[in-house]
């Protein structure tokens, strides 16, 4: 297949009436493109968000995802489907939810149990290593493993790899995908996870350039992750070129027993608590809090 055929197959599928038709269009470009996956250990705190309307959420189930019968579609589920969404960052989080000025956004900080490695695969990163050496998502390409497969093709056949991973990372963020109640990235999702036996997909985020999005199977979300943090953004000001002004105005110290957040008589500004972490990931976390507060210009 060359590529001026890949350009066909794209434009087929982008007219598919159905899931089914999309996903029996894009078959055939699976045959040259290898899904790329990692395995994801205890490391990176990943994020989910919500506004706040009428109140602090008081437990960590209501920042989880919804129960199965209210569930809708999504972009990469089908209704009464419930999929983990998480983002790789607070201000992708923020930025997913689309918060308005002012307004309370309560976030929830997710990490991976060690006895529970997450299998994730990678949509979006083939020409991310290709200009720069390493993938955005992880911040490396270990062994320049990827690059040295790229590197090892045909010039035809490595631009070709990128053109459909670009193609299915388009697939998959089109911030218009709600139109079409996400039939396209719906039938990706279901493609990519049923070929690679993955538990989730990182994707290139819709509302935050440069951000990563994780969707995630629930039963895999059940078993590989715990919460480690949960805090309060106030949202200061939504400004140009999709910056978010934000500032941490409380954290919740653990949770009890029954899985409710416990918030701290009195607040440090700016401090993230953190929670459920061994000593060498708890330190980790302390130098990331000492960064950040010196990005806000805290001692």
């Amino acid at each position: 297949m060359n590529i001026e055929e890949c350009e066909k197959l794209f434009s087929n599928a982008m007219k598919s009436d159905s899931e089914a038709e999309f996903y029996y269009s894009i078959e055939p470009l699976f045959n040259e493109y290898e899904i790329l996956s990692i395995e994801l250990g205890r490391g990176s705190t990943f994020w989910r968000a919500r506004k706040i309307n009428d109140g602090i959420y008081p437990n960590v189930d209501d920042l989880d995802y919804p129960p199965a019968e209210i569930v809708n579609v999504g972009r990469l589920n089908d209704k009464g489907t419930p999929f983990f969404y998480i983002s790789a960052d607070i201000e992708t989080a923020l930025a997913e939810v689309d918060p308005d000025d002012g307004q309370l956004v309560q976030l929830a900080g997710f990490k991976v149990k060690n006895e529970s490695p997450l299998i994730i695969a990678v949509i979006g990163e083939y020409s991310n290593v290709q200009k720069n050496g390493y993938m955005h998502f992880v911040g490396k390409d270990p062994d320049r493993t990827i690059l040295k497969m790229l590197n090892g093709l045909p010039r035809k056949d490595a631009i070709k790899k990128i053109y459909i991973d670009r193609f299915f990372a388009h697939v998959l963020r089109d911030e218009n995908a709600c139109s079409n109640n996400y039939r396209y990235s719906r039938a990706l999702s279901q493609a990519i996870l049923s070929k690679n036996h993955a538990h989730g997909i990182a994707f290139p985020s819709v509302k935050d350039r440069g951000g990563f999005n994780l969707g995630i199977k629930s039963e895999p979300s059940d078993k590989c992750f715990h919460n480690v943090s949960c805090v309060i953004a106030r949202i200061n000001a939504k400004r140009e070129f999709g910056l978010i002004d934000y500032e941490i105005i409380n954290s919740a110290t653990h949770l009890d027993e029954n899985g409710a957040f416990v918030w701290p008589e009195r607040y440090a500004p700016e401090s993230i608590g953190v929670y459920n972490m061994s000593k060498e990931e708890f330190d980790a976390e302390i130098a990331k809090s000492i960064e950040k507060n010196i990005l806000h210009g805290q001692d």
